[in-house]
């Protein structure tokens, strides 16, 4: 399935590569750079110092098949890519319209990571038709890739826990005070996503996107005695609580934002790991699947 495979990356090589582009083709003036833009793209006909050789109707055309050769090669490259990372999975058939409108916005894309991701919509919905919604191909078009590096960030601190197997952003817990706790009916401690490149302006990021939802939630009291199975990007651990009144703090994914979480796959970010299983181990005894007997009811 989708969840074993390797990852989907969307790293900085295209960056790289600009900036490369930029050493190599610098244009210091705003001028210089509006005419390298018009001629790259055919539209500079009027800032020639000469009359146009060739009617507008003619350069419109070169234009438009310019764009039609790019678009072809922008789904070329995707269905490559979609090909070479298939294996032996049973294969199912997608429906027709949504192929054609997979197309329609897969050949407007042209950065080479965000072709991957694309590619892996493609391969998912061939193991697995209908597993991609209409929204999130629509999200997926209007993202940046800035915006899908943000979501891949917030996708591998993801995790699930109990019966509900939507993607949450663990951030910490609230317990009850003690007998000997002076006034303090609660007590709270957080895991600062922030330093793990995730910082509350990415999260606004998420939530304006509709990918995860706005608010912190609290999950219910955890139970005694029932230990609460949860999954960290294939890692399963079983939390036994030590005492009543121990509550989980988290942001929750939206469908979409689930959806294509699914998309990236596994990337666990093991230094936030850590810090969540030291946080959990002050409430909690934590056991991995190893040990524990809980994970065939996840």
């Amino acid at each position: 399935m989708s969840e074993s495979n390797k990852p989907v990356v969307i790293d900085h090589e295209p960056t790289a590569k600009k900036h490369h582009e930029k050493k190599s083709n610098y244009i210091k003036d705003s001028a210089s750079r509006v005419l390298n833009i018009a001629q790259s793209y055919g539209l500079d006909a009027l800032l020639q110092n000469e009359a146009p050789e060739k009617p507008t109707l003619e350069r419109a055309l070169i234009r438009e098949r310019k764009r039609k050769e790019l678009r072809q090669k922008n789904l070329e490259q995707i269905l490559k890519l979609a090909h070479v990372s298939c294996k032996d999975e049973t294969a199912g058939d997608p429906d027709q319209d949504w192929l054609y409108r997979f197309f329609d916005m897969a050949q407007e894309v042209h950065n080479s990571a965000m072709q991957r991701l694309w590619a892996q919509v493609l391969k998912r919905e061939v193991t697995n038709p209908g597993s991609t919604s209409m929204k999130a191909l629509k999200v997926l078009q209007d993202m940046t890739p800035k915006e899908a590096q943000i979501l891949q960030r917030a996708a591998s601190l993801a995790c699930s826990f109990g019966g509900d197997n939507s993607r949450k952003l663990l951030v910490g817990y609230r317990s009850q005070g003690g007998i000997f706790s002076f006034g303090k009916r609660n007590t709270t401690s957080n895991i600062n996503v922030g330093n793990y490149q995730l910082p509350y302006s990415s999260l606004l990021v998420l939530f304006e996107l509709g990918l995860m939802h706005g608010t912190e939630l609290e999950s219910g009291e955890i139970e005694l005695d029932s230990p609460l199975p949860l999954i960290y990007q294939g890692k399963q651990l079983s939390l036994q609580a030590h005492s009543k009144g121990v509550r989980l703090l988290y942001y929750r994914f939206s469908p979409t934002g689930n959806e294509l979480c699914k998309l990236l796959g596994n990337k666990p970010n093991m230094q936030y790991y850590d810090q969540m299983v030291a946080l959990l181990g002050q409430k909690f005894t934590a056991s991995t699947e190893a040990t524990s007997t809980i994970d065939t009811k996840v």
